[in-house]
């Protein structure tokens, strides 16, 4: 096993988190600094952002620069750890400072300030520095002083021993470069000596400082111990400040990915999952908890070591989700493990949900988990995905009934006989400029926006695009809510997913319905929010009809008016009245285009076609029996039913029969297939070709053992040889 070590990187070519320009262009900044006065430089990032790591690429920067300097720049790394006090902490600074003027090749330079280093230096053992912000420096004598006398405080002149120091360094013309890091993981009191060091004592010509930390953290050290506002006394000595920001959640999903990736492949026996339940998992379990590339390598040695023990019996979408819980949500963690029978749905707590008295659940576990001091919306959602039991005590909607008996099939954590097996700054990859995205979301009128939106879409970003309007969307005016919520519904069904060699990726689609839906939830009135909806659905044509099907799918389901379903009222975006009102509009319009398309062709034909199927059955019977009338189209249509699946092993497509035996058999779908002409495979596309191969190898198995593609394309080579043959 190979784990992720939790240390900062040394080199630009480590970079994962995209730091490496911003790195670089830091060290050239220090490096080409020609200003004589000291500087100090304050790099502010929270705990695991990479502030160590962008100190490491613009420390080698700075020496690929100046490998031909002969004046190169001294680099002083300064650990104020372990320091018995104020005066320790300032011994210790210097004679760090004394030992690298030692390693100057200059004699005459390493001679003279190396003397005023030991004068100035050797006035601190005489004094001791109290200094207080906002106030001149006080002296007292130290026990050196009281012990020789006051004839040695005579002979000491601080004032002195500084100008010549600051001389000598003057005419060294050399530039020091002090780094001081981890300045957030010190006490209060040690917080506020770094800093007194830096503002009193350590001022001198050509040095500059360079000093990494926790905004919030130092902020409120200064403020305890000094009783005043931190980030003024910050801004008093940080003379330019850089701030890290936070990484995108897309660049953490993309190395978490890739790790797992890995992960998988290194196993010696196949892992497959199902996608759709991989989606929600990582949005309801995963993501909302890890926040920093430290989150993300701490989850993946902890999965890599479980995992590798009890793939075999577990279930990977499950045990992804419930490690990140493990490492990063302890609290919600040991709660689930503790409450077996509430989540699994034991005996005695299905007595309970049954009676008369049948407790509110939700408000239960709400008030339990804000006492535990976990965010209870955020546990219930999480809980919620991995067992459906809870989801249904606390009617938290999620995405219908799952039967018993495929949650143990898929060893699912929510199977109590397996419940217990479970507990053991980017600036190098902007795809879309920032200007467009301010653009789209503050100026654009609805044929720009589309034009724009479609640009990216064709160059293969629209995943990148999503992901930071996402992050725009409390600061999109309000009067522009519902045209950018239309508009990305309108294209929904275009957008194409990111070009990606990993196989966890979340579909572009997907993305764009969760984006506009959080739009639309910032909408104050009913009626705003049925006017995007009805719009989406009363100008769907092929092409976006798949994403008005899903819009009053979800909806539907939020009403519980879907198999298996209950109330969600967070979802209920509009009435039931005007729900009703769209299911008809929607019925006109696939009768409509049906009449002159084929819905075989579109690609979210499933959701199209099974909720037409629900709305007006017999206009769907009456469909499907013309549409039969050429048994071709009885292999399109179980082609266009087919899932897809992703394993370690390659992927596929599998089929349920409950998808498509009302209309077909799977007896009558195989005899199509075997007795089919293999000439006229033209007929199908090459997808579809691929889709009746893994038909027909996968008839005489389990439904949950599934052929992967290239099993699939053998056999089509076969009957493409039968073709030539014939």
């Amino acid at each position: 096993m190979n784990y992720n070590a939790d240390k900062p990187i040394e080199t630009k070519e480590q970079d994962l988190l995209g730091r490496a320009s911003f790195s670089n262009q830091l060290g050239k900044a220090i490096y080409d600094y020609s200003g004589k006065d000291g500087l100090v430089i304050g790099l502010y990032g929270r705990w695991g952002t990479g502030k160590t790591s962008v100190i490491n690429i613009a420390v080698n920067e700075i020496n690929r620069l100046a490998e031909n300097d002969e004046n190169k720049p001294l680099i002083i790394r300064f650990a104020p750890w372990n320091y018995s006090d104020r005066n320790n902490l300032i011994s210790l600074f210097f004679q760090g400072l004394k030992n690298k003027i030692n390693i100057l090749d200059n004699e005459e330079q390493k001679k003279k300030i190396g003397k005023a280093l030991n004068d100035y230096s050797g006035a601190f053992d005489a004094l001791s520095l109290v200094p207080i912000v906002g106030s001149g420096i006080a002296a007292v004598l130290k026990t050196i002083a009281q012990v020789q006398g006051a004839s040695l405080m005579q002979d000491v002149d601080l004032d002195k021993t500084k100008a010549i120091l600051e001389d000598a360094l003057v005419e060294a013309n050399k530039k020091i470069v002090i780094v001081i890091d981890d300045i957030d993981r010190l006490s209060n009191s040690q917080i506020r000596d770094v800093f007194q060091l830096v503002k009193q004592v350590a001022d001198f010509p050509n040095v500059i400082y360079l000093l990494a930390m926790d905004r919030e953290v130092v902020r409120g050290a200064l403020s305890e111990v000094h009783n005043i506002d931190g980030n003024e006394y910050l801004e008093k000595i940080i003379q330019i400040p850089f701030e890290i920001p936070e990484l995108r959640k897309s660049k953490l999903n993309s190395i978490l990915f890739s790790k797992l990736d890995q992960i998988l492949k290194n196993l010696p026996k196949e892992v497959t999952w199902s996608q759709d339940y991989w989606n929600r998992v990582f949005q309801c379990c995963v993501e909302p908890f890890i926040n920093t590339i430290r989150d993300v390598n701490r989850v993946i040695n902890t999965f890599q070591f479980r995992y590798g023990m009890v793939y075999e019996e577990t279930s990977f979408e499950d045990m992804i989700g419930i490690t990140t819980l493990e490492v990063l949500e302890p609290q919600l963690y040991k709660w689930i493990c503790n409450n077996k029978d509430a989540v699994c749905g034991g005996f005695m707590h299905a007595l309970v949900s049954t009676g008369r008295n049948k407790p509110d659940y939700r408000k239960l576990y709400h008030d339990e988990f804000e006492g535990l001091g976990i965010d209870p919306d955020k546990a219930i959602r999480c809980i919620s995905t991995l067992f459906p039991v809870f989801a249904k005590n606390v009617q938290e909607n999620q995405y219908g009934y799952q039967r018993t008996t495929d949650i143990k099939k898929k060893m699912r954590i929510a199977d109590e006989g397996r419940f217990d097996i479970y507990f053991m700054f980017d600036l190098d990859d902007v795809k879309v400029p920032r200007s467009i995205i301010k653009a789209c979301v503050h100026d654009l009128d609805r044929d720009l926006l589309i034009q724009v939106i479609k640009e990216v879409n064709d160059q293969g970003n629209i995943i990148y695009f999503i992901d930071e309007m996402r992050s725009f969307i409390e600061e999109i005016p309000y009067n522009r809510l519902s045209l950018i919520a239309s508009v990305m519904l309108g294209l929904q069904d275009e957008f194409q997913g990111e070009t990606s060699k990993l196989m966890f990726t979340l579909s572009s689609s997907d993305s764009a319905e969760y984006l506009a839906t959080d739009i639309i939830k910032r909408l104050e009135t009913e009626e705003e929010k049925n006017e995007i909806i009805r719009c989406v659905v009363e100008r769907a044509n092929r092409n976006s009809l798949g994403a008005a099907a899903r819009l009053i799918s979800r909806l539907e389901t939020a009403y519980g008016r879907t198999e298996g379903s209950s109330e969600d009222k967070d979802e209920q975006f509009i009435s039931v009245e005007h729900l009703e009102e769209l299911e008809q509009i929607y019925v006109s319009k696939i009768r409509e285009i049906s009449a002159t398309e084929t819905l075989l062709d579109m690609g979210e034909f499933k959701y199209i076609f099974y909720l037409w199927k629900r709305l007006d059955k017999d206009g769907v019977d009456s469909y499907i029996k013309e549409l039969f009338k050429n048994e071709i189209n009885k292999l399109r249509f179980l082609c266009a039913v087919a899932g897809r699946w992703n394993g370690t092993n390659g992927s596929g497509w599998s089929f349920y029969s409950k998808d498509y035996e009302e209309y077909v058999s799977s007896e009558e779908a195989y005899s199509l297939i075997q007795g089919f002409d293999k000439n006229k495979l033209e007929e199908f596309t090459k997808i579809e070709q691929i889709k009746l191969a893994s038909f027909a190898l996968n008839i005489n198995k389990r439904e949950y053992e599934m052929v992967n593609e290239q099993s699939a394309e053998k056999l089509l080579h076969e009957w493409e040889d039968e073709k030539a043959k014939s």
